[in-house]
């Protein structure tokens, strides 16, 4: 109800397809690891702290 591209259809399906509720749905196995994720391709954490205010002055370690 608050998208801003609702779709009603469209977003029930995406929903049941990541949370695995489909035949076809997504594999539990292949869920990212947001740690390793941030590691890998934002290591000074500058996406983070763009989006998280609360991590704003936190340092680049």
């Amino acid at each position: 109800d608050v998208l801003l591209d609702a779709d009603r259809e469209s977003d029930i399906l995406g929903w049941q397809y990541i949370s695995g509720c489909l035949p076809d749905g997504h594999e539990l196995g292949r869920l990212d690891n947001p740690e390793v994720q941030g590691q890998k391709y934002d290591p000074d954490g500058e996406y983070v702290r763009t989006w998280i205010p609360e991590l704003a002055r936190m340092p680049g370690e």
